[in-house]
Order: structure tokens, then sequence, then C-alpha cells
């Protein structure tokens, strides 16, 4: 059994029902009380929150990583206020929030309490355009980044999908049907570590100079 099944199939195994909490009608679960378990089971993971995204608006998205053994799993999660809506300029206080909801959004990505999320646990208002729409507005960009993965060509691939607003991100991520414009190998290369390093890794070295 690989060590990513052996960690899944215990995690999800466990009932989390008595400790779900709700608010403003979504059910979460609280950061501390995941991560208590986790440590209870896995008390070698480890967890590091990665560079905020500050999108051209103002608001951000928050990134984290956590690792168990061998296996590291990355998730993002916009900065939002009580009514589930980006917030602009945010507060420390608003990014910490973001940052622990991040990693127990990062822990069920494990196998804890995962099916809170299997709809997201911020459902999405109704967009404006429908998504075939998104799609051929953002083709070429759609094209660049498939094409960058295709080639390892990370850098080019990232810079195309960072530079998106968070709105077509979204769009084009939550598709009506399974996967949507990127293949399941398209989402694990947007979602690794080595696709965010490929962009921040530039900007780090544009900043220097």
């Amino acid at each position: 059994m690989s060590e990513a099944k052996g960690v899944w199939q215990k995690l999800s195994k466990i009932d989390v029902s008595a400790h779900i909490e709700k608010k403003a009608g979504l059910s979460y679960l609280s950061w501390a009380w995941a991560w208590g378990v986790l440590m209870e089971n896995f008390p070698e993971a480890n967890y590091v929150m990665l560079p905020n995204e500050v999108h051209a608006d103002g608001s951000m998205t928050v990134h984290c990583s956590l690792t168990i053994g061998d296996v590291t799993r990355t998730m993002w999660l916009p900065v939002m206020d009580m009514r589930n809506k980006s917030i602009v300029s945010p507060s420390s206080t608003d990014i910490n929030k973001a940052q622990m909801r991040c990693l127990t959004k990062c822990i069920a990505m494990f196998g804890l309490g995962h099916y809170i999320y299997a709809g997201e646990d911020l459902p999405a208002s109704e967009p404006e355009k429908t998504y075939p729409e998104w799609v051929a507005e953002h083709q070429g960009v759609i094209n660049t980044i498939k094409l960058g993965i295709a080639n390892a060509d990370l850098l080019a691939a990232a810079k195309a999908w960072f530079e998106l607003d968070n709105e077509v991100k979204e769009a084009l991520w939550r598709a009506p049907t399974k996967g949507g414009c990127f293949s399941v190998k398209e989402r694990e290369a947007i979602r690794s570590s080595e696709f965010r390093d490929a962009y921040y890794g530039e900007k780090d070295s544009d900043n220097a100079h």
C-alpha cells in the first residue's frame, strides 16, 4: 500500500460529524480540532504558508502546503468576508483566518472531513457569464497553460494562470462537467508547489534586481 493511500484510509474513516460547526449556512471544521486529530495520527506532519497572492483589485488568495511523510498537498483560498466575498486590502486578522481555514482544507485533502468540501465549502455566486463564454473569452490563456504544462514549461503556464483574476480562475476551474477545460494531469500540475515556485521564483528574482 502506498503511503498516500495509507494516510487517506486512516484519516477519511474518522467521524467528524460531532465537530462540524456552521456559520452563515456553511459547514466547516475548527482548524485547531483538525490539527489536533492530525497530530494524534501523524505527529511528523508539518505545513508551510506559501506567499500570498495579491490580485489587481487588491484582494488576496492565501496558499498552504501540508506534508505527511513523502506526500505534499497544496490548497489555496481567497480571503473573504462573512458573505463569502473577496476582501479588498484585507487586514492581518482576515489573512490569518483565511490561512487557518486553508490549512483545514489541506488536511481534508488527506482525508479528514473531505466530504464536507465535496461541493466546495464556500459555494461560488452565480457567474455573470456561462462556462462556454468564459472559455471562449480566455481560450488563448487556456491554450498557453495547456501547452506550457505539456512542454514542461511551467513558468509560461504559471504566468498565464496566476495573472488571471480570481473570478476568471474560479470560472475556468468550476466547470459544469468534472475536470472542466483542464485534464486531471493539468489540474495536478496547477496545484503543485513546482507550479507556484516557477512563478514566484521569477518574481522574487526580478524584485532582487
